[in-house]
Protein backbone atom coordinates (compact mmCIF):
# COMPACT_ATOMS: atom_id res chain seq x y z
CA UNK A 1 0.00 0.00 0.00
CA UNK A 2 1.12 3.60 -0.94
CA UNK A 3 1.01 6.63 0.25
CA UNK A 4 1.43 10.38 -1.22
CA UNK A 5 4.69 10.31 1.37
CA UNK A 6 6.36 7.70 0.09
CA UNK A 7 5.59 8.46 -3.89
CA UNK A 8 6.97 11.97 -3.54
CA UNK A 9 10.51 10.82 -1.59
CA UNK A 10 10.62 7.67 -4.63
CA UNK A 11 10.37 10.69 -6.97
CA UNK A 12 12.78 12.68 -5.34
CA UNK A 13 15.16 9.68 -5.07
CA UNK A 14 15.19 8.57 -8.54
CA UNK A 15 15.79 11.67 -10.18
CA UNK A 16 18.59 12.98 -7.58
CA UNK A 17 20.85 14.10 -10.44
CA UNK A 18 18.33 16.90 -11.14
CA UNK A 19 18.02 18.18 -7.95
CA UNK A 20 21.62 18.06 -7.37
CA UNK A 21 22.23 19.97 -10.68
CA UNK A 22 19.33 22.65 -9.57
CA UNK A 23 20.84 22.84 -6.34
CA UNK A 24 23.10 25.28 -8.08
CA UNK A 25 22.18 26.80 -11.24
CA UNK A 26 18.92 26.71 -13.30
CA UNK A 27 17.79 23.59 -15.05
CA UNK A 28 16.89 23.16 -18.58
CA UNK A 29 15.45 20.78 -20.76
CA UNK A 30 18.19 20.41 -22.96
CA UNK A 31 21.09 20.29 -20.51
CA UNK A 32 20.93 16.51 -19.62
CA UNK A 33 18.21 16.63 -17.60
CA UNK A 34 15.32 14.92 -19.32
CA UNK A 35 11.72 16.19 -19.97
CA UNK A 36 10.24 13.55 -17.85
CA UNK A 37 12.54 13.67 -14.86
CA UNK A 38 11.40 17.60 -14.64
CA UNK A 39 7.55 16.69 -15.19
CA UNK A 40 8.07 14.03 -12.43
CA UNK A 41 9.60 16.62 -10.27
CA UNK A 42 7.24 19.73 -10.86
CA UNK A 43 4.24 17.06 -10.09
CA UNK A 44 5.44 17.16 -6.12
CA UNK A 45 6.57 20.44 -6.21
CA UNK A 46 10.62 19.59 -6.10
CA UNK A 47 10.84 21.96 -9.17
CA UNK A 48 9.65 25.66 -10.05
CA UNK A 49 9.22 27.57 -13.14
CA UNK A 50 12.56 30.21 -13.32
CA UNK A 51 12.10 32.38 -16.58
CA UNK A 52 9.94 30.75 -19.73
CA UNK A 53 12.43 27.37 -20.17
CA UNK A 54 14.07 27.01 -16.92
CA UNK A 55 13.09 25.65 -13.49
CA UNK A 56 14.79 26.23 -10.14
CA UNK A 57 14.70 24.17 -7.08
CA UNK A 58 12.26 24.90 -4.41
CA UNK A 59 13.38 27.25 -1.47
CA UNK A 60 12.63 25.11 1.34
CA UNK A 61 14.51 22.21 -0.15
CA UNK A 62 17.63 24.47 -1.32
CA UNK A 63 17.44 25.66 2.62
CA UNK A 64 17.55 22.08 3.75
CA UNK A 65 20.11 20.54 1.85
CA UNK A 66 22.17 23.77 2.69
CA UNK A 67 21.36 23.32 6.34
CA UNK A 68 22.65 19.65 5.66
CA UNK A 69 25.60 20.29 3.53
CA UNK A 70 26.92 23.15 5.78
CA UNK A 71 26.50 25.49 2.77
CA UNK A 72 25.98 28.91 4.04
CA UNK A 73 25.12 31.67 1.35
CA UNK A 74 26.96 35.31 1.82
CA UNK A 75 23.73 36.83 2.42
CA UNK A 76 21.42 34.03 3.85
CA UNK A 77 17.95 35.36 5.39
CA UNK A 78 17.51 34.59 8.62
CA UNK A 79 14.36 32.52 9.53
CA UNK A 80 11.65 34.74 10.73
CA UNK A 81 9.72 33.99 13.84
CA UNK A 82 7.12 37.43 13.35
CA UNK A 83 4.52 35.94 11.51
CA UNK A 84 4.28 32.71 13.86
CA UNK A 85 4.19 34.94 16.98
CA UNK A 86 0.92 36.58 14.92
CA UNK A 87 0.04 33.05 14.32
CA UNK A 88 0.15 31.82 18.27
CA UNK A 89 -1.47 35.23 19.54
CA UNK A 90 -4.47 34.15 16.99
CA UNK A 91 -4.69 30.46 18.13
CA UNK A 92 -5.28 31.82 21.45
CA UNK A 93 -7.57 33.73 20.87
CA UNK A 94 -9.76 31.28 18.88
CA UNK A 95 -9.31 28.61 21.92
CA UNK A 96 -10.84 31.53 24.19
CA UNK A 97 -13.66 31.51 22.17
CA UNK A 98 -13.97 27.66 21.63
CA UNK A 99 -13.52 26.56 25.09
CA UNK A 100 -17.05 27.71 26.41
CA UNK A 101 -18.34 25.50 23.96
CA UNK A 102 -18.49 21.40 24.01
CA UNK A 103 -16.56 20.63 21.21
CA UNK A 104 -13.23 19.25 22.62
CA UNK A 105 -12.07 18.13 19.46
CA UNK A 106 -11.83 21.81 18.27
CA UNK A 107 -10.03 22.65 20.93
CA UNK A 108 -7.43 19.89 21.31
CA UNK A 109 -7.13 20.45 17.47
CA UNK A 110 -6.18 24.49 18.08
CA UNK A 111 -4.07 23.39 20.68
CA UNK A 112 -2.04 21.13 18.76
CA UNK A 113 -1.56 23.68 16.23
CA UNK A 114 0.07 26.15 18.84
CA UNK A 115 2.40 23.79 20.12
CA UNK A 116 3.16 22.87 16.72
CA UNK A 117 3.73 26.85 15.80
CA UNK A 118 5.92 27.12 19.73
CA UNK A 119 8.04 24.15 18.27
CA UNK A 120 8.79 25.89 14.69
CA UNK A 121 9.44 29.21 16.83
CA UNK A 122 11.94 27.22 18.96
CA UNK A 123 13.49 25.58 15.88
CA UNK A 124 13.83 28.88 13.79
CA UNK A 125 15.72 30.68 16.91
CA UNK A 126 18.33 27.97 17.20
CA UNK A 127 18.82 28.02 13.55
CA UNK A 128 19.56 31.89 13.28
CA UNK A 129 21.55 31.93 16.40
CA UNK A 130 23.66 28.98 15.08
CA UNK A 131 23.74 30.79 11.68
CA UNK A 132 25.18 33.96 13.12
CA UNK A 133 27.74 32.38 15.14
CA UNK A 134 28.89 30.79 12.54
CA UNK A 135 29.55 33.61 10.83
CA UNK A 136 30.94 35.18 13.56
CA UNK A 137 33.73 32.16 13.82
CA UNK A 138 34.44 32.43 10.08
CA UNK A 139 34.42 36.38 10.09
CA UNK A 140 31.61 36.54 7.89
CA UNK A 141 33.21 34.65 4.94
CA UNK A 142 31.91 34.20 1.22
CA UNK A 143 33.07 37.93 0.11
CA UNK A 144 35.83 39.04 -1.71
CA UNK A 145 36.12 42.56 -0.88
CA UNK A 146 36.58 44.79 1.49
CA UNK A 147 33.19 46.45 0.32
CA UNK A 148 31.36 43.40 -0.05
CA UNK A 149 32.24 42.63 3.55
CA UNK A 150 30.91 45.86 4.56
CA UNK A 151 27.92 45.46 2.78
CA UNK A 152 27.28 42.07 4.36
CA UNK A 153 27.53 43.21 8.18
CA UNK A 154 25.24 45.85 7.02
CA UNK A 155 23.43 43.42 5.77
CA UNK A 156 23.22 41.23 9.07
CA UNK A 157 23.10 44.43 11.48
CA UNK A 158 19.79 45.37 9.87
CA UNK A 159 18.49 41.19 10.40
CA UNK A 160 19.54 40.66 13.86
CA UNK A 161 17.81 43.95 14.97
CA UNK A 162 14.26 43.00 12.96
CA UNK A 163 14.98 39.66 15.07
CA UNK A 164 15.79 41.30 18.60
CA UNK A 165 12.40 43.36 17.98
CA UNK A 166 10.47 39.83 17.25
CA UNK A 167 12.03 38.40 20.39
CA UNK A 168 10.80 41.32 22.27
CA UNK A 169 7.57 40.50 20.97
CA UNK A 170 7.44 36.96 21.66
CA UNK A 171 8.53 37.63 25.31
CA UNK A 172 5.50 39.84 26.14
CA UNK A 173 3.20 37.89 24.34
CA UNK A 174 4.25 33.50 25.37
CA UNK A 175 4.18 35.36 28.79
CA UNK A 176 0.29 36.89 28.57
CA UNK A 177 -0.88 33.73 26.96
CA UNK A 178 0.81 31.70 29.99
CA UNK A 179 -0.71 33.71 32.54
CA UNK A 180 -4.19 33.44 31.11
CA UNK A 181 -3.94 29.84 30.28
CA UNK A 182 -2.70 29.06 34.39
CA UNK A 183 -5.92 31.35 35.42
CA UNK A 184 -8.21 29.30 33.43
CA UNK A 185 -7.24 26.10 34.26
CA UNK A 186 -4.95 25.42 31.45
CA UNK A 187 -2.13 23.89 33.35
CA UNK A 188 -0.79 21.75 30.77
CA UNK A 189 -0.59 24.34 28.14
CA UNK A 190 0.96 26.69 30.83
CA UNK A 191 4.13 24.31 31.60
CA UNK A 192 4.69 23.69 27.98
CA UNK A 193 5.10 27.97 27.37
CA UNK A 194 7.24 28.12 30.25
CA UNK A 195 9.49 25.06 29.47
CA UNK A 196 9.62 25.36 25.29
CA UNK A 197 10.18 29.15 25.18
CA UNK A 198 9.82 31.94 27.96
CA UNK A 199 12.95 29.74 29.89
CA UNK A 200 14.79 30.29 25.99
CA UNK A 201 14.13 33.62 25.18
CA UNK A 202 16.93 35.23 27.41
CA UNK A 203 19.45 32.80 26.20
CA UNK A 204 17.97 33.55 22.57
CA UNK A 205 18.30 37.81 23.55
CA UNK A 206 21.92 36.94 25.48
CA UNK A 207 22.90 35.57 22.29
CA UNK A 208 21.75 37.85 19.75
CA UNK A 209 23.17 40.72 22.00
CA UNK A 210 26.39 39.40 21.93
CA UNK A 211 26.63 39.05 17.75
CA UNK A 212 24.99 42.51 17.34
CA UNK A 213 28.15 43.64 19.53
CA UNK A 214 30.19 42.32 17.70
CA UNK A 215 28.90 43.34 13.86
CA UNK A 216 28.60 47.02 15.41
CA UNK A 217 32.76 46.34 16.28
CA UNK A 218 34.00 44.68 13.07
CA UNK A 219 32.15 47.49 11.01
CA UNK A 220 34.17 49.92 13.40
CA UNK A 221 37.44 48.01 12.02
CA UNK A 222 36.27 47.86 8.42
CA UNK A 223 35.66 51.80 8.49
CA UNK A 224 39.52 52.25 9.84
CA UNK A 225 40.82 49.71 7.04
CA UNK A 226 38.79 51.65 4.97
CA UNK A 227 40.67 54.54 6.12
CA UNK A 228 44.19 53.02 6.45
CA UNK A 229 43.82 52.15 2.42
CA UNK A 230 42.65 55.66 1.43
CA UNK A 231 45.99 57.18 3.08
CA UNK A 232 47.97 54.56 1.54
CA UNK A 233 46.42 54.70 -1.55
CA UNK A 234 47.31 58.88 -1.54
CA UNK A 235 51.08 57.86 -0.52
CA UNK A 236 51.03 55.41 -3.76
CA UNK A 237 49.66 57.89 -5.95
CA UNK A 238 52.28 60.77 -4.47
CA UNK A 239 55.46 58.30 -5.26
CA UNK A 240 54.25 57.30 -8.87
CA UNK A 241 53.39 60.85 -9.35
CA UNK A 242 57.34 62.05 -8.01
CA UNK A 243 59.43 58.91 -8.90
CA UNK A 244 62.80 60.90 -8.35
CA UNK A 245 61.70 61.54 -4.70
CA UNK A 246 63.78 58.90 -2.99
CA UNK A 247 61.46 59.83 0.44
CA UNK A 248 62.28 60.98 3.87
CA UNK A 249 65.92 61.35 4.64
CA UNK A 250 67.65 60.88 8.31
CA UNK A 251 71.02 62.32 8.77
CA UNK A 252 72.99 59.90 10.64
CA UNK A 253 76.09 61.47 10.87
CA UNK A 254 75.77 61.97 14.66
CA UNK A 255 73.61 59.76 17.48
CA UNK A 256 71.50 57.31 16.08
CA UNK A 257 67.39 59.12 16.51
CA UNK A 258 64.97 57.12 19.15
CA UNK A 259 62.95 56.35 16.45
CA UNK A 260 65.40 53.71 14.87
CA UNK A 261 66.32 52.21 18.49
CA UNK A 262 64.00 49.41 19.63
CA UNK A 263 62.34 49.70 22.94
CA UNK A 264 64.54 49.01 26.00
CA UNK A 265 63.62 46.21 28.31
CA UNK A 266 62.33 46.64 31.97
CA UNK A 267 65.59 46.23 34.30
CA UNK A 268 65.49 42.29 35.49
CA UNK A 269 65.36 41.95 39.32
CA UNK A 270 67.38 38.55 40.18
CA UNK A 271 66.15 36.49 42.87
CA UNK A 272 67.71 33.70 44.66
CA UNK A 273 65.75 30.16 43.55
CA UNK A 274 65.84 28.36 46.99
CA UNK A 275 66.08 24.58 45.02
CA UNK A 276 68.99 25.35 42.79
CA UNK A 277 72.03 23.05 44.06
CA UNK A 278 74.68 25.84 42.79
CA UNK A 279 77.38 26.32 45.52
CA UNK A 280 77.24 29.86 45.10
CA UNK A 281 73.37 29.69 45.42
CA UNK A 282 73.82 28.22 49.14
CA UNK A 283 76.48 30.53 49.96
CA UNK A 284 73.99 33.22 49.39
CA UNK A 285 71.28 32.04 51.13
CA UNK A 286 72.98 30.96 53.85
CA UNK A 287 73.85 35.00 53.91
CA UNK A 288 70.33 35.97 53.75
CA UNK A 289 69.70 33.65 57.09
CA UNK A 290 72.41 35.11 58.48
CA UNK A 291 71.51 38.47 58.00
CA UNK A 292 67.32 38.01 59.01
CA UNK A 293 66.47 39.38 62.60
CA UNK A 294 66.66 37.34 65.42
CA UNK A 295 62.99 35.66 66.17
CA UNK A 296 61.11 37.86 68.89
CA UNK A 297 60.72 35.16 71.78
CA UNK A 298 57.46 35.31 73.50
CA UNK A 299 56.97 36.19 76.80
CA UNK A 300 54.75 34.17 79.25
CA UNK A 301 52.99 37.49 80.73
CA UNK A 302 52.00 37.96 77.34
CA UNK A 303 50.92 34.50 76.99
CA UNK A 304 48.75 34.81 79.97
CA UNK A 305 47.06 38.28 79.17
CA UNK A 306 43.50 38.09 79.14
CA UNK A 307 43.13 39.06 75.25
CA UNK A 308 38.96 39.34 75.62
CA UNK A 309 36.35 40.56 77.99
CA UNK A 310 32.74 38.86 78.28
CA UNK A 311 29.79 40.65 78.45
CA UNK A 312 26.53 39.41 79.30
CA UNK A 313 23.73 40.99 78.42
CA UNK A 314 20.45 41.41 80.40
CA UNK A 315 17.54 39.30 80.01
CA UNK A 316 14.95 41.50 78.34
CA UNK A 317 11.48 40.20 79.62
CA UNK A 318 9.50 38.37 76.67
CA UNK A 319 6.53 40.29 75.42
CA UNK A 320 3.93 37.17 73.74
CA UNK A 321 1.78 38.34 70.73
CA UNK A 322 -1.21 38.18 70.71
CA UNK A 323 -1.53 35.72 68.03
CA UNK A 324 0.61 33.30 70.51
CA UNK A 325 -1.59 33.92 72.78
CA UNK A 326 -4.33 32.74 70.77
CA UNK A 327 -2.45 29.50 69.67
CA UNK A 328 -1.94 28.43 73.17
CA UNK A 329 -5.41 28.92 74.11
CA UNK A 330 -6.34 27.19 70.98
CA UNK A 331 -4.25 24.06 72.02
CA UNK A 332 -5.40 23.89 75.16
CA UNK A 333 -9.07 23.55 74.10
CA UNK A 334 -7.69 20.87 71.13
CA UNK A 335 -6.28 18.80 73.81
CA UNK A 336 -9.66 19.19 76.40
CA UNK A 337 -11.33 17.81 73.34
CA UNK A 338 -12.58 14.61 72.96
CA UNK A 339 -15.00 14.14 71.14
CA UNK A 340 -15.16 12.32 67.71
CA UNK A 341 -15.55 15.10 65.92
CA UNK A 342 -12.74 17.73 66.93
CA UNK A 343 -12.89 21.14 67.00
CA UNK A 344 -13.89 23.80 63.99
CA UNK A 345 -10.12 26.29 63.92
CA UNK A 346 -12.45 28.47 61.84
CA UNK A 347 -15.52 28.47 64.37
CA UNK A 348 -13.13 28.69 67.36
CA UNK A 349 -11.54 31.64 65.63
CA UNK A 350 -14.73 33.46 65.66
CA UNK A 351 -15.03 32.88 69.57
CA UNK A 352 -11.14 34.46 70.31
CA UNK A 353 -10.59 38.10 70.12
CA UNK A 354 -6.72 37.67 69.53
CA UNK A 355 -7.30 35.42 66.73
CA UNK A 356 -9.56 37.73 64.74
CA UNK A 357 -6.28 40.16 64.69
CA UNK A 358 -5.31 38.15 61.83
CA UNK A 359 -6.68 37.45 58.43
CA UNK A 360 -8.85 34.45 58.57
CA UNK A 361 -6.73 32.28 55.67
CA UNK A 362 -3.50 33.45 56.96
CA UNK A 363 -5.15 32.48 60.48
CA UNK A 364 -5.99 28.86 59.71
CA UNK A 365 -2.48 28.16 58.06
CA UNK A 366 -0.92 29.87 61.30
CA UNK A 367 -3.15 27.50 63.53
CA UNK A 368 -2.72 24.32 61.52
CA UNK A 369 1.11 24.57 61.37
CA UNK A 370 1.26 25.27 64.80
CA UNK A 371 -1.14 22.54 66.39
CA UNK A 372 0.79 20.13 63.90
CA UNK A 373 3.95 21.04 65.80
CA UNK A 374 2.48 20.32 69.14
CA UNK A 375 1.69 16.90 67.57
CA UNK A 376 -1.97 17.16 67.16
CA UNK A 377 -3.92 15.54 64.40
CA UNK A 378 -4.92 17.90 62.28
CA UNK A 379 -7.29 17.47 59.50
CA UNK A 380 -8.15 19.57 56.10
CA UNK A 381 -11.55 20.13 54.88
CA UNK A 382 -10.89 20.58 51.36
CA UNK A 383 -13.01 21.87 48.66
CA UNK A 384 -14.95 20.28 46.13
CA UNK A 385 -12.74 19.64 42.29
CA UNK A 386 -12.99 22.78 39.99
CA UNK A 387 -15.28 21.41 37.07
CA UNK A 388 -13.33 19.46 34.59
CA UNK A 389 -10.84 18.39 37.69
CA UNK A 390 -10.98 15.37 39.74
CA UNK A 391 -8.58 16.42 42.65
CA UNK A 392 -9.14 19.51 44.94
CA UNK A 393 -6.57 21.95 45.34
CA UNK A 394 -8.46 24.51 48.30
CA UNK A 395 -9.53 23.83 51.68
CA UNK A 396 -11.47 26.38 53.78
CA UNK A 397 -11.28 24.66 57.35
CA UNK A 398 -9.25 22.06 59.21
CA UNK A 399 -10.53 20.01 62.59
CA UNK A 400 -8.25 19.16 65.58
CA UNK A 401 -8.52 16.79 67.87
CA UNK A 402 -7.16 16.04 71.44
CA UNK A 403 -5.10 13.15 72.64
CA UNK A 404 -8.48 11.13 73.34
CA UNK A 405 -9.87 11.42 69.70
CA UNK A 406 -6.53 10.28 68.54
CA UNK A 407 -6.37 7.36 70.43
CA UNK A 408 -9.93 6.65 70.08
CA UNK A 409 -9.49 6.69 66.07
CA UNK A 410 -6.33 4.79 65.77
CA UNK A 411 -8.19 2.13 68.18
CA UNK A 412 -11.05 2.26 65.59
CA UNK A 413 -8.46 2.08 62.40
CA UNK A 414 -6.51 -0.81 64.12
CA UNK A 415 -9.77 -3.24 64.60
CA UNK A 416 -10.61 -2.44 60.98
CA UNK A 417 -7.02 -4.02 59.47
CA UNK A 418 -7.31 -6.51 61.97
CA UNK A 419 -10.73 -7.51 60.45
CA UNK A 420 -9.33 -7.13 57.01
CA UNK A 421 -6.82 -9.10 57.31
CA UNK A 422 -9.05 -12.26 56.71
CA UNK A 423 -10.53 -11.33 53.29
CA UNK A 424 -8.94 -12.00 50.11
CA UNK A 425 -8.83 -9.30 47.91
Amino acid sequence: MTSPIRDLLATLSRHSEVIEQALTANVLPDAGATVAAISALRQVSALRAAGEEGYRLHPRLREYLFDHLQLFPAYQELAEIGSKITQVASLWNEIELVRSSTDTEAIDSLTESLYTTIYDIADNMDGNVLWLQTLMSTRFGNVRSAVAKKSQNRYYQQQSATLAQDLARLSRMVANVERDAAARGMHDLARFLRRSCLMRILGWQQGLSEIQTEIRADLYRTREIEKNLKQLSRMDMLLQQQPAWQGFSATLDGDIPDFLLAASLPPLDPHVEPMDHDRQIAEELESLALALPPRRQAHAEEEQKKRYTRIVDEDEPVVESPTAMALSRLVGDVKATAGPRGLSIVEWRARDAHAQTMRPDVWLVFAVVGLRSHHLRVELVNDLPEVGEKFTHTFHDARAYGFHAAAAGAGVAASMDRGLQGIDV
